[in-house]
Formats: C-alpha cells, structure tokens, sequence
C-alpha cells in the first residue's frame, strides 16, 4: 500500500466477507511503502475490528519489487501460523478480493502450484481501463509470450497465489514492475505447475494510480526481458549439447 487510505476499510471488509463465507484461515498482511497520507492510521484503527490483519511499514516509499519482498520474507519468516499459500494482490481494488476462493481452488485442488489470476484466458476481461493500458499490455504480454516460449497468457497480473515453498525455491531480484513477469518466469522454468484462473481487472475509486510509463520504465522492462531471452538461450544451447554428447 502506498497513499491508500481511501481504500483501506472498503478492501479489508470485503476480504473479511471471504474469509467468513469461505472458511479460508485467512491472514490479511498490508505492506505500507512509507505512505505519506493517513493510511498507517486507518491500518492501525482497522486492526481493532479485524485481527486478522497485520502491517507491516516501510519508513519511506521503496516501491512495489521491495513490498512484495518485504511480505513475503515476513510470511516465510513466520512460524505461527505457517502459511501454505501466499496471494498477492493491489490494495486499490481494481482486483476483487471475491475472485481469491477462485484463485486458490487449482494449489487447494493439488493441481497447481502457482496460479495467474488472467485477463486473457476465456472469462477474463478488463473492465473500464483505458484502451492504451489495454493495448501495453496485451502487445507486451504477446511479444514476451513469443520471445520466450512460455505457454502462459497473462505472464504480468499482480493478483496472483503460490504455495509458499515456491518463494523458498526461487528469489525475486528485480526492481519495479518486472518482478511480476521475473516471479511468473522463475516459477514456471522452476517446473512449477502454472495455472491461470479468469478474473476481472478493474479500475480504481479512491486516489491515484502509481504505474508511469516513463522512459526509465521502458528501458529497465525491456532489459528485463532481454536478460530472460539470454538466459533462456543459454539453457537451450546446454541442453543441445548434453543431447548431442549423450548422443
């Protein structure tokens, strides 16, 4: 979370719907990225009516790629309860917290072990997003579908789930958006079993989106995606020739 204090009550209410209609032993943990409005103090009166959340605070704003790594390391570090799944997911509601029972049912089902919640299998759709959004993502996700040969539609959704052991067996290093795609990519070469599940991408009620497409964004996306190609040619080139020495 950062700035979300409009968000706050609405997205923990809805999730303590789910816990309570789904039976899911549910542990909310909000990762506050050194917000300057008043979202820690809605955070912090929030915990007096739902005590299954927990924060965690950054002193100042580090961005998305350090949240992310800070809830994770918290929910891998913790003991009591041990956690089996961890669910990723914006706090600005533009993902439904109706669509986690959803999202978790193929790790419950032990038919996957990292689920995509997808705007682009059948079912899944955007709702309200500018066309230009639209076509970032759908071209973005196309082109690094192909480069890099992974059958995986939405390769960059954020309301996504894993087993914990998958965090265990690989680590997030990059900063900024691309961790998203490093985290899809990581897990599928992991031999994870990937899934994706549809969903419904909305758009926000309350404050301001933090996603720019700047220059540096571009730049550091596409360096990203170059490094997995090179990587991804390494692999191959050793695999070729184990074949051919085997052969």
């Amino acid at each position: 979370m950062y700035n979300e204090a409009g968000n706050v009550a609405a997205l923990l209410e809805r999730l303590n719907q789910v816990r309570e209609r789904s039976g899911l032993d549910l542990t909310a943990l909000a990762v506050d990225d050194g917000s300057r409005d008043a979202t820690r103090t809605r955070l912090t009166e929030a915990q007096q009516r739902y005590p299954f959340l927990r924060i965690d605070q950054h002193p100042r704003n580090r961005g998305m790629a350090d949240a992310l790594r800070t809830g994770i390391a918290t929910a891998l570090a913790d003991r009591s309860p041990r956690f089996d799944v961890l669910v990723f997911m914006d706090a600005d509601l533009t993902h439904d917290p109706e669509d986690l029972p959803r999202l978790i049912a193929p790790i419950a089902e032990d038919r996957a072990d990292f689920v995509l919640g997808s705007r682009y299998v059948p079912g899944g759709r955007m709702r309200g997003v500018p066309w230009p959004r639209r076509a970032i993502s759908v071209v973005g996700n196309a082109a690094v579908r192909g480069m890099l040969g992974v059958q995986v539609r939405d390769l960059t959704s954020g309301f996504r789930a894993a087993r914990a052991d998958v965090f265990r067996a690989i680590s997030l290093e990059e900063h900024g958006f691309g961790i998203q795609l490093e985290g899809t990519i990581k897990a599928y070469r992991a031999g994870c079993r990937v899934a994706e599940v549809p969903i419904t991408l909305g758009v926000r009620k309350n404050g301001y989106s933090k996603m720019a497409y700047t220059r540096s964004f571009w730049f550091g996306y596409a360096h990203l995606v170059l490094r997995l190609w090179l990587r991804e040619r390494s692999r191959r080139v050793v695999d070729l020739a184990a074949l051919d020495k085997a052969g």
